[in-house]
């Protein structure tokens, strides 16, 4: 239970609503409005935000080089053809990820370097090394949690962790971070993995 003074919000919000409503409430009137109102506030279920990550599997990959290939979008299915083709050399599938005017493709450096001869020909493409990324496989439970992305990012932000991108998937969560937060963010992620249980 917490306590607050539906009086003290009354007075404090009373000159918004005269001039909302074009008529001046009285502070009993607003007081039993703000009572109502946080009455039902806690009808609202949500779930615990220490348990959001509970069964959840985390991942960290360092020395990634995010590609940013920038197209217009009737290139793109030739572009993520080509790409799918090239990445056929490499140990380990990079993501492709096409957004409104680029595609994103996240691969280890050393894997980079070798398609890269093969990118000239795609359009204007720049790299990012030196970055890490952060996969996080949500549970069937977290997958349908109303803004787990914002939670995840905002427990990064919170621990004072820069996040470079993020894309949000089916089941999944990748965040591309500089190297040097790659450690500490998966810290932050895993031990919050294990508040859950």
């Amino acid at each position: 239970m917490k306590l607050t003074n539906f009086h003290s919000i009354a007075e404090h919000i009373q000159p918004e609503v005269l001039a909302l409503t074009g008529r001046k409430p009285s502070i009993n009137t607003l007081v039993v409005a703000i009572k109502r109102f946080s009455d039902g506030l806690e009808e609202i279920k949500t779930p615990e935000a220490v348990r959001i990550l509970e069964d959840s599997r985390i991942s960290l990959s360092s020395g990634i080089t995010d590609v940013t290939i920038k197209a217009r979008r009737p290139e793109f299915p030739r572009l993520i053809k080509d790409l799918t083709e090239a990445a056929g050399e490499l140990s380990e599938f990079p993501n492709i990820l096409p957004l409104a005017s680029s595609i994103k493709v996240l691969l280890p450096s050393e894997e980079f370097a070798i398609i890269k001869p093969k990118l000239g020909h795609l359009g204007r493409v720049s790299s990012q090394p030196g970055m890490a990324r952060l996969s996080l496989f949500l549970s069937p439970k977290a997958e349908k949690v109303p803004g787990i992305a914002s939670f995840v990012t905002e427990l990064l932000y919170r621990n004072g962790i820069n996040i470079v991108d993020a894309f949000l998937g089916d089941g999944d969560v990748i965040v591309v971070l500089e190297e040097r937060d790659g450690h500490r963010a998966y810290e932050v992620l895993q031990r919050e993995i294990h508040q859950s249980r």
